[in-house]
């Protein structure tokens, strides 16, 4: 009974060669896992630039969008476009209350990591004409026969417009590191010039 007992309390040692290996398994199995943190490091970055480049162009379309009409936009089947070679501030009045757009090169500082985000904000705003159709009726049918409208000579006649509806065009541009092909992000939408007649 004493030598049962005593052979398995008996405790073998481990080796050097055998806490070498083990930590050599450790390291290969390691490096793999260090690997795909660094991609995953690097597709962070990306993605925080490309949320930053998408803030930037809905908070700057949307400043451009408040502007009164007659500032931004251009002559009737026109296009303006601001900020495609040097940094440009625009202004809504001279006051200081005025809206301020700052379209062209320009950077800004993240707070977490102090890092500069370098872009270019270009604000393309175009004059979009067209024609809708107007259902015009006779006066002279309507008389003729006023209890019936589908009577009266009824015709469709095409209106045309210009200088009413402009489409608004934010595009920021920016690099990440280590590439050499620029990417871009592209927001548009229209702007119609409302006329009270009163």
């Amino acid at each position: 009974m004493r030598r049962i007992f005593s052979r398995k309390n008996r405790r073998r040692a481990m080796s050097l060669t055998e806490i070498i290996l083990a930590m050599a398994l450790l390291a290969t199995a390691f490096i793999p896992i260090i690997g795909v943190m660094g991609t995953s490091i690097k597709a962070t970055d990306k993605d925080d630039r490309t949320i930053k480049a998408v803030n930037l162009c809905q908070e700057k379309l949307n400043q451009a969008l408040q502007f009164p009409f007659g500032i931004l936009e251009p002559a009737a089947n026109q296009t303006k476009t601001y900020g495609s070679s040097s940094l440009e501030t625009l202004k809504s009045s001279n006051d200081a209350n005025g809206i301020i757009l700052r379209v062209g090169p320009d950077s800004v500082l993240d707070p977490e990591t102090g890092n500069k985000f370098e872009f270019k904000a270009e604000l393309t705003v175009t004059d979009r004409p067209g024609s809708f159709k107007v259902p015009m009726y006779d006066p002279f049918e309507k008389a003729n026969n006023p209890g019936d409208p589908s009577k009266w000579g009824w015709s469709e006649q095409d209106k045309a417009y210009e200088g009413m509806i402009y489409e608004y065009s934010m595009k920021i541009t920016w690099q990440d590191k280590g590439e050499d092909k620029e990417k871009f992000y592209t927001l548009a939408t229209f702007k119609s010039k409302v006329r009270d007649n009163k």
